[in-house]
Order: C-alpha cells, then structure tokens, then sequence
C-alpha cells in the first residue's frame, strides 16, 4: 500500500506568515491613516475653492460686494430702523446666497434636503458640518434644540465653514439694535488689501457646543436658557478682540473722553488662542478663533498645543492648510482693518 503525503503548512510555517503579516499591517495602518487624512484635507480645501468661485461669482452679479454673514429673514431697513429685533422668521445664511436655486429665499424645500449642497461640506467633520440654528427634525445633533422649532433656517442643511466678520457683516446694521454701539455695512472686494494674504473662509470646529455655549455667547446667563443646546453656525468668525475681552464687536465701544480715544479694538495674538478649544472650557476663550476647527493632521506639540491643521479660503481664491496660529504670526491674515465695520479707527495693533 502506498502512502500519499499531502504538502501543507506546519504550524511554524503558520505563525511565522501570521507574525509578517502582523508586522505589515502595523506598518501599512498608520500610513493608510495618513492617507485618508490627506485625501480628506484636499477635499475639503476642494469644497472651499469652490465657495469661493461661488463668492466671486456673487460678488459680480452684485456690484462687488460680498454677502452678509447672515440677517433676518424679513430683515427691513430705514436710517434709524431694523425689524424683525429677532430671527422671528429664522436666518437667511451666506451659504443661501451662493446655492444654485434663485427661489431658495422664497421655500424651505432646498434647506430640508441635502440635496445640492455638497460644496458646504467637509469629510473631516461628522454628517459633513454643523447644523443650522433651526433645521428640521433627523438633522439636529445629540443634545441640539432649535432656537424656534417652528422655523428652517435659510442656510445649508450641513455647512463646514465659517465666513470671516471683517469682510461678511453680521445684521447689525443701525446703531443701538440689539444694544449695537458700531454699526456693520457691506463691503466691496474692490476696498480690500492685500487679497492674497487675507482670509475670507474657514473650517467650523467640529463639536457644534464649541459654537453654542456655555456662557450664553450674547452676554446672558446660561441658567434656565437654551445656551447651550442651540447652534449657531450661523455667526461668523474674527480675527479681533475687544480690549476688554469682548466677543461681539459691535458692543466694543470707544471711549470717548480721551482724545484721541483710546483704542478699543485690537488684533489677535498667537497668546490669545486656547490651546486645545473644548466645550465646557470654551468659556474661558479670548477671541472667536477658538471656533475654527483643527481638522486635519491632528497633533500636539511639547507644549500640550493642538496643532492640527485647517483650510483657509483667501479673498484671492486660493487655499491653504495651516494651523490656525500661523495666520496671525508673523502676518496677521484677517484683515488689514474691520472693512465691515464703521467707524473703525481705534484698532490697536498685536
């Protein structure tokens, strides 16, 4: 009788193909993180090129100006007037301006699909961005609450970016509205220097509690209120601070008893920055800064300092990957002045 030996593998053999296959993966695994994470910051910097085409295009068809930042939806002007004093009807939102539809302010159908809005999204951040301060049911965050639940707000479904306030007013646009002591005003592409080196855009910090509260972000105490349970990705982000460590700047005021008045205003500085934003610790935050996000490549440095990276979209169109402090040393990359606002000249310097 003939014995058949069939060839195989001994269990050596076995563990030996296990253990470098072990070793491959440890080795391929970070490297295809790296990957993604690359792939993921590219497309995201492609969404905000792409908004920024969209922003060039509405600046032409609109006489050269850039779009508000947000107002009311209604919102009605006089000399000495604006009504509604609330968002009664919700925001109308920058991202609206910029979406295809023309009959987007007239319906709320756009703002409850996400069909469309591919451009205001980034892959980094969960469900492709925050929601609005008023969206419909199965779109709002764990914890989140509409401002008014009877309202969907003019804005995109999901939305990863910011505008920067220099350049994108808020809707204070008459003095003493909503306790205003500056006034906002629109402005032209054609008044802003050094294009190239100033930020138009960036990236939301992805936990939309960084962009809610607490404290009540319009001075008010938390206790008993919404604060922290609605969005606002509505607002936009500045480069400028208060001297007395106020975050809207249109409650800043001068003092007028010094001549010349003393400076009220001033630019951010790398210091300023917290050095790992986290929600409840937001609180203590020196200037809104510490709402963009730190996407990409995500690290620490000796100092504890999160030194991921974010997208900057440029008035010039063109993008960046950077951390957030290399936009404000050595140049200062939000504005050579607050264009939006006036009167601004009590800006002190870094």
């Amino acid at each position: 009788m003939r014995l058949v030996r069939y060839k195989g593998f001994t269990l050596v053999e076995l563990l030996v193909v296990i253990g470098i296959i072990g070793v491959l993966v440890s080795v391929l695994l970070p490297a295809l993180g790296r990957a993604r994470q690359a792939s993921w910051a590219i497309k995201c910097a492609s969404n905000l090129r792409s908004i920024g085409q969209a922003m060039t295009g509405y600046t032409a068809e609109n006489k050269g100006f850039y779009p508000a930042a947000y107002i009311y939806v209604g919102m009605k002007l006089t000399p000495t007037s604006e009504s509604p004093d609330a968002a009664i009807n919700g925001y109308l939102h920058w991202s609206s301006y910029l979406y295809s539809h023309k009959d987007s302010e007239q319906s709320d159908s756009p703002f409850r699909s996400m069909t469309g809005w591919d451009m205001f999204q980034c892959p980094t951040i969960e469900r492709g961005g925050l929601s609005p301060t008023n969206t419909f049911a199965g779109n709002r965050d764990e914890g989140q609450q509409n401002d008014d639940a009877a309202i969907i707000d003019k804005q995109s479904p999901r939305c990863a970016y910011t505008v920067n306030e220099a350049i994108c007013p808020r809707n204070k646009f008459v003095l003493t509205f909503q306790g205003a002591v500056r006034t906002y005003h629109y402005v032209s592409a054609a008044n802003i220097k050094q294009a190239a080196q100033t930020i138009l855009a960036t990236e939301w910090n992805p936990d939309w509690r960084i962009v809610a509260g607490p404290p009540r972000i319009d001075g008010g105490s938390p206790t008993g209120s919404a604060a922290d349970t609605v969005c606002k990705s509505h607002r936009p982000i500045s480069g400028y601070v208060g001297m007395s460590g106020e975050l809207d700047l249109e409650k800043v005021a001068k003092d007028t008893f010094r001549n010349p008045p003393a400076p009220a205003i001033r630019r951010a500085k790398p210091s300023d920055l917290m050095s790992n934003p986290q929600y409840p610790g937001i609180s203590a935050s020196k200037t809104r800064l510490d709402w963009v996000g730190r996407n990409h490549y995500p690290a620490f440095d000796q100092t504890g300092f999160n030194i991921g990276k974010s997208n900057f979209l440029y008035v010039d169109g063109h993008v960046e990957t950077k951390q957030i402090r290399e936009t404000l040393a050595p140049a200062f990359e939000w504005g050579q002045t607050i264009y939006s606002m006036t009167p601004i000249n009590d800006i002190l310097p870094q």
